[in-house]
């Protein structure tokens, strides 16, 4: 979202938070949401990332976005619910700001739109338009990336599916070693490795549901034996799958 600086914004809802100590599993949402804490942080699980997000932290999440949320407690937040209606954007992002700058801001936002005097969701929007013009993040992508970016959103969206790299490359119009000299150097581990990154954080996420056994699961992410998907849930995250879900489910 902080890439760009032509996006039309309708907010929807702005909400106030706190939040105790908590484990949470969000199924996708058909809105965007912008947040801010004012205290506390938690950690946010998606199917490609996990992010850290604190009091220092300004969180972008898309619209349709499933993930875990675990909270630490003592979390306040101000969430602001929106649509945009000219692009479609992916990716969730975490930028650090200016933590006094942006609190007053989303405070005033709040208070603006809690207020509902007439001319609210203008005003609103105005102070929402004027702040991310001031944190616009310059495209930084590389021309590499995009010569690969084709097979990253392939295996995003594919994880239950057979993916083999010889299929990436051709996809990417490159010879296999090139492609993988090339995403090496772009993201810093091998395809193999970033797919099945991919996948176990799309376990995380599904195990968080709680609605699904470990076979289900195993399926879903694409891995054709359970003991694989063990072996490399654990050399993951560093806990077997049953694990992980007796902790996060305090079982």
């Amino acid at each position: 979202m902080f890439y760009h600086d032509n996006l039309v914004i309708e907010i929807i809802d702005i909400l106030h938070l706190h939040r105790g100590k908590s484990k949470y599993h969000t199924p996708n949402r058909p809105f965007h949401i912008l947040s801010k804490r004012i205290s506390g942080h938690s950690n946010l699980i998606f199917k490609n990332i996990t992010f850290e997000a604190t009091s220092k932290d300004l969180m972008y999440i898309p619209a349709n976005c499933e993930y875990l949320r675990q909270s630490y407690g003592d979390e306040e937040i101000i969430a602001i619910h929106f649509n945009i209606l000219n692009k479609n954007i992916f990716s969730p992002i975490c930028v650090k700001v200016d933590t006094h700058e942006c609190d007053e801001i989303f405070k005033e936002i709040f208070e603006i739109w809690d207020s509902k005097v007439t001319g609210y969701k203008y005003k609103c929007t105005s102070i929402l338009y004027a702040f991310l013009s001031s944190i616009v993040i310059p495209n930084s992508t590389t021309e590499n990336y995009f010569k690969i970016e084709r097979s990253i959103q392939y295996m995003e969206n594919n994880l239950d599916k057979k993916i083999y790299v010889k299929n990436l490359s051709k996809m990417c119009g490159l010879c296999e070693s090139q492609y993988r000299k090339l995403f090496k150097h772009e993201l810093g581990v091998s395809p193999i490795n970033y797919l099945n990154k991919l996948r176990i954080n799309s376990a995380l996420i599904k195990i968080g549901a709680n609605n699904y056994t470990m076979a289900q699961i195993s399926e879903m992410c694409g891995f054709t034996e359970q003991k694989y998907f063990n072996k490399i849930f654990r050399d993951v995250t560093g806990k077997s799958p049953f694990q992980y879900k007796k902790e996060i489910h305090n079982l």
